[in-house]
């Protein structure tokens, strides 16, 4: 049965993804105070809106929370477009409805999650990571990849793995463009139903060969594709980063008093590339915290370090987040041990002097980079990157190319909580 066929036992079992999307109000009270199980005890509304789950029965029970679900730093709870539906009069949406919206005539907007665009029979990479404690699967609909001598449309990842074999031709065959799915908006998500009902979801879109409509940007790249890489053989180049804590969109939640979906923001912990050694120099902790509350919230995505195989990378940390340290640990590339991002010298303190690291690009992949000075903390609240190695056969042969970031992320590090309630277990 549909959890959404009871609203109270979604929320039940919902991950603490609930706990950024507002959860239950007061518009509940009158269903009664609290919803219980057979060997489960009771939880309150409150409870059920900070999206705790019971696990275990009787007196063993306990309870998780504080935990959620994001794509991209982004989450989009079904619960919350479920609610949002209802108040329009539709009785029992059902994943369709959820999913879709954007148009002019839709009740729902589009997901804060990506949409990534292929137009039909271009040759689509979709690369996936994930950070956080848990186990996710990566799985996209009405597509098909090589892996090893097996087609496969689904892969399970643990904490700080990639897998970058989902490549095929989009609405087509995984080694010939004709047409097989076609044209149309595909899901991809965790398959691990809870996740992918509370937040960690997407939406793939197929659109025609031709058309006027959702043309990529000036560079020819649609939002969220891994950008060009930097360098090349026996080059060196130099890339300007700081480590920010600023506000950030990472959640809708249906506000019933004004009948749509109000965005949540919470402090993010962030990774900020800077064009050049001026800027960089010049960045501070106000005029970052600005520029995302003008707009940049809503339309930030984590880093991507693209570069070609064989360039010597040499990446500048500065620290702007008052009171944690943070540096950047890669995996993949090869580095000398000052250059780890564990050591105290590759460490930036609060307001300390900037770290120099310098990586060589010796293998072709898709590589996490993530802060290795308080683990835990910054990477639950969004301080990780991804570092993507390409040579020139892949760069000629492929048309499009992603990078979807699973990540779990805990609710008491992301409001600036001293100290994690259940470390997001």
């Amino acid at each position: 049965m549909s959890p959404f066929a009871h609203p109270w036992r979604f929320a039940r079992f919902a991950t603490c993804a609930a706990l950024l999307l507002g959860g239950c109000d007061a518009s509940h009270e009158e269903e009664g105070d609290a919803h219980a199980e057979p060997g489960h005890p009771a939880l309150s509304w409150d409870e059920l809106a900070f999206g705790c789950s019971v696990m275990g029965e009787g007196e063993q029970a306990h309870v998780m929370c504080n935990h959620g679900h994001a794509l991209n730093l982004r989450n989009e709870n079904l619960w919350e477009r479920w609610r949002m539906l209802q108040s329009k009069g539709v009785a029992q949406p059902n994943e369709a409805q959820l999913m879709h919206g954007g148009q002019s005539h839709d009740p729902l907007p589009p997901p804060l999650t990506p949409i990534l665009r292929a137009r039909l029979g271009e040759r689509v990479r979709i690369r996936a990571a994930s950070y956080g404690p848990q186990f996710h699967t990566f799985h996209v609909h009405g597509h098909l990849w090589k892996d090893g001598a097996n087609a496969a449309d689904t892969q399970t990842l643990g904490p700080a793995e990639v897998y970058d074999l989902a490549e095929f031709y989009a609405g087509a065959g995984i080694d010939d463009p004709k047409e097989r799915a076609g044209v149309g908006d595909w899901m991809y998500h965790c398959h691990v139903e809870t996740h992918a009902v509370t937040g960690m979801w997407g939406i793939f879109r197929v659109l025609p060969k031709e058309g006027a409509a959702e043309q990529p940007g000036a560079d020819g790249r649609f939002a969220y594709e891994v950008p060009p890489p930097l360098g090349g053989p026996g080059q060196k180049v130099t890339v300007h980063v700081v480590a920010a804590e600023v506000p950030l969109v990472v959640a809708r939640s249906f506000v019933p008093a004004k009948g749509e979906l109000v965005d949540v923001v919470r402090k993010a912990r962030l990774y900020i590339p800077m064009p050049d050694e001026a800027s960089w120099q010049a960045a501070t902790a106000a005029e970052l915290t600005a520029r995302f509350q003008a707009g940049e919230k809503s339309t930030h995505t984590a880093w991507i370090l693209s570069l070609r195989k064989g360039t010597e990378v040499t990446v500048k940390l500065r620290n702007l987040i008052p009171d944690a340290p943070a540096s950047l640990h890669p995996h993949g590339v090869a580095y000398k041990v000052e250059s780890d991002g564990t050591m105290e010298v590759s460490m930036a303190l609060p307001g300390g002097k900037p770290t120099v690291s310098t990586w060589t690009a010796d293998t072709v992949g898709t590589w996490p980079l993530h802060d290795h000075a308080r683990q835990v903390e910054n990477i639950g609240r969004g301080l990780f990157s991804a570092i993507v190695v390409k040579d020139d056969a892949e760069i000629a042969a492929i048309q499009r190319d992603y990078l979807v970031i699973f990540h779990d992320y805990d609710m008491d590090w992301m409001m600036g909580s001293a100290t994690p309630v259940g470390g997001g277990h």
